[in-house]
């Protein structure tokens, strides 16, 4: 691996883990249900992978999860959900190897899309600029997309010396309808929660289901049309090895 690409490795890694320490030395008191099924739900999301073509990676269906941790719960909670479906997303099956690198690098690269998307909840102007919550949800997660999605078209560029925008153009085509997705079904969650509770999430599970189903079709036969892989240094929530 390039001394660049080491550098900035390090870099991505130091500044999520200080983004989780700064979580959890200023913990707030835990919803231990609401906690838990969120949790759950979003593990089991991040087991459902799709094949990405022109990629050595997949994507899960575990974001809307993420997405309303971030919205609704603490920093230390909506961190947890994010960075342990991630690592769970990470774990390799039963044929292949766990890359512990890749991994780490996934973990820290969650905690700093969550915690930039926090930032952005958090910003009184931005939410009195926007107004609507429905929309404030939409402009965090193109937030959440920018952060997840840059650090690992750099790292690929660093190590692959390819075009780091042409990288990240191509992870955009491939996933940001499913962002776009993703954000709708979190601010359907978010409206629902108000009214019935921590049960939602259960009842999103199978939807995504049906997601990761259809998702799974498209990508199995766009697989054999698409052009040569990009290796992928470092996994990321839309990017991840299998």
């Amino acid at each position: 691996m390039k001394r660049s690409a080491q550098i900035f490795i390090a870099v991505v890694l130091l500044s999520g883990f200080a983004v989780l320490a700064n979580a959890v030395l200023h913990a707030e008191s835990v919803d231990h249900v609401r906690f838990v099924s969120f949790l759950l739900v979003a593990c089991l999301a991040a087991r459902l992978k799709v094949k990405l073509p022109g990629l050595t990676g997949s994507m899960s269906v575990n974001l809307p999860f993420i997405l309303v941790a971030a919205a609704e719960m603490n920093s230390s909670e909506a961190l947890a959900v994010a960075c342990f479906s991630t690592f769970v997303q990470c774990l390799p099956r039963a044929t292949q190897k766990f890359n512990t690198v890749q991994a780490i690098f996934n973990f820290c690269n969650m905690a700093l899309a969550v915690g930039a998307t926090r930032l952005m909840f958090s910003q009184a102007s931005l939410n009195s600029t926007i107004g609507s919550h429905g929309l404030m949800l939409a402009v965090a997660a193109g937030g959440f997309f920018l952060a997840n999605t840059i650090p690992v078209a750099i790292v690929i560029s660093l190590t692959e010396a390819k075009n780091a925008l042409k990288v990240w153009g191509n992870i955009f085509q491939l996933s940001f309808p499913y962002f776009v997705a993703s954000a709708a079904i979190a601010g359907l969650v978010l409206t629902a929660t108000a009214k019935i509770g921590w049960q939602v999430p259960l009842f999103v599970l199978p939807v995504m289901f049906g997601v990761f189903h259809s998702y799974r079709r498209y990508f199995g036969g766009a697989r054999e049309t698409a052009p040569a892989p990009v290796a992928v240094a470092a996994r990321a929530a839309v990017a991840t090895g299998d």
